[in-house]
């Protein structure tokens, strides 16, 4: 028996299988019901309006309202009112015009559960357009509040447009606070093949 034994370069490991990468799950940033107060209150607080917080008061074992939170930004009133659900704040805003009236404030957004008013209430006029600058903060708020509290519903003197595109309805309808703003109907599908 012969035994070669070659000299020279060793071979070449063969190359490792490529990872396939793990895939990732983008979160879904919108807040599920019931949102707390203090949930709107540290994101409107994230968001460097320069909220001042003045007091909160819970509600009572029988009513609809679980926290307030009343605050300013710049001089201006904003209150954050939790409700026990969506229905029940339906239900307490009752808006039946789609611009605020007397004993209203200029700026009312809801979402889900919570309803943020921004501004002072007059008993004797409904609320007028304010100057820009508070409407630069009334934007910054849906801003903060959009891509969290979805749908968001608004009763405003000054409508501010939101950013988040509505989600697709998934079997069941989803409760709103407020009608959506009415759209043109769209074209019936075809039924060609």
């Amino acid at each position: 028996m012969l035994l070669a034994v070659g000299c020279g370069q060793t071979a070449a490991p063969s190359a490792s299988p490529t990872a396939i990468p793990t895939p990732v799950v983008t979160p879904d940033p919108h807040l599920k019901e019931p949102v707390t107060a203090d949930q709107v209150f540290r994101v409107l607080s994230s968001a460097k309006l320069g909220m001042r917080a003045n007091n909160a008061t819970l509600g009572g074992a029988v009513s609809d309202v679980v926290k307030v939170i009343n605050a300013d930004i710049g001089g201006w009133p904003l209150r954050i009112t939790e409700y026990r659900s969506t229905a029940a704040l339906r239900k307490a805003v009752g808006w039946k015009s789609p611009t605020p009236a007397r004993n209203e404030t200029p700026y009312a957004i809801a979402g889900l559960n919570v309803l943020i008013a921004f501004g002072p209430v007059s008993r004797v006029a409904p609320p007028n357009a304010p100057e820009a600058a508070r409407q630069e903060v009334a934007t910054a708020i849906v801003a903060a509040l959009d891509p969290l509290l979805w749908p968001l519903a608004q009763h405003s003197v000054v409508v501010i447009a939101a950013r988040s595109a509505e989600p697709a309805v998934t079997g069941a309808a989803s409760a709103k606070p407020s009608p959506a703003p009415s759209r043109a109907p769209s074209a019936a599908p075809s039924k060609a093949p």
